[in-house]
């Protein structure tokens, strides 16, 4: 396994340049041209319903030593591809503080496939298409070091971030941060990670929607 670290922060710095590298682009361009641009963006995820999956996971915490204790994947047509809980391959408790969040207990995971075992049906529901997440940095990150931990599938290469597309739709300017665009919350999200997938789609609908605006 230590073997593999190189590569594994290899793939994550990748990730993380790509994306910093997107929003930097976005935040470049003035507001009213970023918006229509989140439009076409979203307005193209719907039209590719083979050429995006959509990615939400439910965490140990947020630190670089949790994990991913569920993931759900669905389509742009809204298709479940994947949804299930993933148990820990070492003996590890559940902070109450993220149990708080998403309601998962250690105990619910005692009968749940390890990553290893739930990520060839994670990889083939993958296979071809660029994930979608509502915050990429962190699923990304947190895929990665579910892999570290456990082995299995790594995190892919090729991410769009929902969240910074549709911060850039709103427009709402970041107070602390000069020349973003401020991160909004997840509307409709329940902290479960189909129920969150089903709340981002919802949101790249509702941009996809205002296409009339590119006219």
């Amino acid at each position: 396994m230590t073997a593999l670290l190189p590569y594994v922060y290899a793939c994550l710095a990748a990730l993380m340049i790509a994306l910093l590298a997107w929003r930097a682009l976005v935040m470049k361009k003035a507001p009213r041209q970023a918006r229509l641009d989140a439009i076409a963006w979203a307005s193209s995820v719907l039209a590719s319903p083979d050429g995006y999956a959509i990615l939400d996971t439910e965490t140990t915490g947020v630190g670089e030593d949790d994990e991913i204790i569920q993931i759900a994947i669905v389509d742009p047509s809204g298709r479940e591809l994947v949804n299930t809980l993933v148990r820990p391959t070492r003996e590890r408790s559940i902070p109450a503080k993220a149990t708080a969040v998403h309601g998962i207990r250690r105990a619910h995971l005692r009968d749940a496939p390890s990553w290893p075992d739930v990520s060839p049906e994670v990889e083939e529901a993958l296979c071809g298409r660029r994930v979608v997440a509502y915050n990429a940095a962190f699923d990304g990150r947190l895929m990665q070091q579910t892999h570290r931990i456990n082995g299995g599938l790594a995190a892919p290469s090729e991410w769009a971030c929902a969240m910074l597309a549709y911060a850039a739709f709103v427009g709402e300017p970041d107070v602390r941060k000069p020349g973003e665009y401020k991160w909004q919350k997840l509307a409709g999200g329940d902290h479960t990670a189909i129920g969150d997938c089903r709340a981002t789609l919802a949101l790249i609908r509702l941009m996809a929607a205002a296409s009339t605006e590119r006219s």
